[in-house]
Parts: C-alpha cells; structure tokens; sequence
C-alpha cells in the first residue's frame, strides 16, 4: 500500500493565520488583531536607525535598562480593549452628551445665575486646571512613546488623547465664563494663579518633577499612580461635589463625564501593576521603591488641592483632603501597593 501524499489542506493546518500570538489556543481578538506587535520602537533596530542615535541611546538608558522583569510584555491586555474604533465611537458619544449640556446650559443663560462664591470657585480651581491636564497630556504621551509593547503604548496614546478633550473643554468653559464675567479674569488670570499662588505650588512642583522622571517606571508611578491620581481626585471628583453644592451644575456634570476617562485610566494602570507583578514578584517591590519617592509630594498635592477646592458654603479642606486621601490610598491598595503615611 502506497502512502498517500498529504493533501495541500493538510498540510497546512500546521500554519495559521495569526502565527504571530504563537500558541493561542484560539482565535485571537479583534482587539488583539489590532494591538498586537504594533511597536516600532522595539526590536533590534529600534526607531530603525543606528544604535547610536540618542533616541536609541534613550530608549536604551530610559526604558530598556529598567529593574522590571517582564517576560513577555505582549502578554499584557488592556480590562477595557480599547482600539482606535472604539475609542472614537465612544468618545463621539460623550462629545455628543456635552455639548448638548453646555447648549442647554447656554440657552437658560445659566451662567448669568452663578453667585460670586461659585465663580470664585471656578476661577481659583477649574480654569488653572489647564495647565494640570496639559501636564498630564505631556507625561501621558512620554508614557507612550516609550511603552516596550503596542498593549501598553496605546492605553497611554488613549490617556493622551483624553487629556486633550479635557484641555479643550476646560478652555471652552473658561472663555465662556470670560464672556459673561470679563472682570473676573477668567482666561487671563489661570497663569499668575498657576505659578504664584501659595496652594497651587506643590500641585505644580510635583507635575514639573514628574516631567522629569525619564526612567519609564519611574514615568508610570508618578503619573498613573500619584499626580494623575490625585489631580483626579481632586479637580473631577471632588470639584464636582463643591461645584454641585454652589450651584455650578453645568460645571459638575461635565467634569463628571471627563471621570469617566480617568477611571479607563485608573483600570488599565490597576491591571498592569497587577500584570507585573504575576511577572516577576520583584517588580512590585521596585515600584514600591518608585513609590516611596513620591508619597510625600502626594501628600501635599492632596492639602494643597483641598484647599484650592475649600469654600465657605460648600466642604472643608479638612473633608476634601481626607476624602482623596482615603481613595488614594484605596487605589494604590487594589495594586498591592501603599503610600507611605502622611
């Protein structure tokens, strides 16, 4: 009996398609089809140009050199799958939502009601934030850029792309407030409030220190998990209650909607630790390490902001600060981290 030739289909059972996954065991997500080995900067020629390039040199240095242990960094999945499609759907949506808001808003008029303590409020602690989410649009993009898998790089291009929505609906709100209250100095006075006044100081010391953390690990702690976390706690929840309590209901629901892309944000920062933990044991300890280095300056961006956010009729600094505190603390416990105390 003479052994028959395998057939061409046969024989190619042995190929699949989605080789690239290796042993998947099934066929891959849609989401996974459009993230996998998407990074450009990895590899043996990354950026594909010398080694000696500084780019290379930095990427070398910044985020090759790192302590974590990683396996298999493509092993990572974003909770929430975003993919470029879904992101802009979702976000047209939401975008849809707020303007509808400040339409309706705008044609009861409703900002020529505001009382002198809601606009005090708004001037002192909205219109400066700004220049928190522009910082945090720059440390979101470096988290990108330098990202060692497209799982990890696009959470962080998506967290970008959130902190422009909100730079943009931040601007809109105060040059409304500026056309119906010029002397107020909505638009023109966020700057000096920025850089000189008392309370915002160790808000902005902390984001200009973070810029300046270039080692990747160290870039993640202090954005993901303390500045970004705090401001966040700060300028969208607890904003939205003082806001709420003064009347600024316009204020409230759109800062209400722009949290729901920092919770994206606190999911996939959550499940990476997590992620790099089941990795190597050792890395939560060398974030912890990160950590260490930077509790103290989330100390005082927590009193700092409570106090920016403080007003007579509404919660106290005391209430404000304990209530971030606590969610901070909570945030970083769901990773198997812990602030150093206060």
């Amino acid at each position: 009996m003479t052994e028959k030739t395998p057939s061409l289909r046969t024989r190619s059972r042995g190929l699949k398609t989605w080789s690239a996954f290796g042993n998947l065991g099934r066929r891959p997500t849609e989401y996974e089809v459009l993230t996998h080995n998407m990074n450009h900067t990895t590899g043996t020629v990354p950026l594909e140009m010398g080694p000696d390039v500084h780019g290379n040199v930095w990427l070398r240095e910044h985020r090759d050199s790192m302590k974590l242990t990683v396996p298999d960094w493509d092993a990572f999945r974003d909770p929430d799958t975003v993919t470029y499609g879904t992101y802009v759907a979702e976000q047209d949506d939401q975008e849809t939502y707020v303007e509808g808001l400040i339409a309706q808003f705008d044609s009861e008029k409703s900002d020529e009601a505001l009382s002198d303590e809601a606009l005090t409020l708004l001037a002192g602690a909205l219109a400066p934030t700004r220049y928190v989410v522009h910082g945090q649009q720059m440390l979101s993009a470096y988290i990108q850029q330098l990202a060692m898998s497209s799982y990890v790089g696009n959470c962080a291009a998506f967290q970008t792309a959130d902190q422009l929505r909100r730079v943009q609906l931040t601007a809109y709100r105060t040059t409304q407030l500026q056309l119906t209250y010029p002397e107020r100095g909505f638009g023109t006075a966020e700057k000096e409030i920025w850089t000189k006044h008392p309370d915002w100081q160790p808000i902005r010391a902390a984001f200009e220190y973070a810029l300046v953390e270039f080692d990747w690990d160290r870039a993640f702690v202090a954005t993901n998990l303390v500045t970004k976390a705090i401001a966040d706690q700060l300028f969208l929840v607890q904003l939205v209650h003082q806001a709420n309590e003064l009347g600024a209901r316009l204020d409230s629901l759109i800062l209400e909607n722009l949290w729901r892309d920092s919770q994206r944000s606190q999911r996939w920062s959550v499940a990476l630790v997590k992620f790099l933990t089941a990795a190597d044991p050792g890395n939560l300890e060398v974030l912890q390490g990160h950590l260490n280095d930077w509790s103290e300056r989330g100390d005082k961006m927590i009193d700092a902001g409570a106090r920016i956010i403080a007003s007579p009729n509404g919660r106290s600094a005391a209430d404000i600060a304990d209530a971030v505190r606590q969610e901070w603390h909570s945030l970083l416990e769901s990773t198997g981290l812990h602030a150093e105390a206060n």
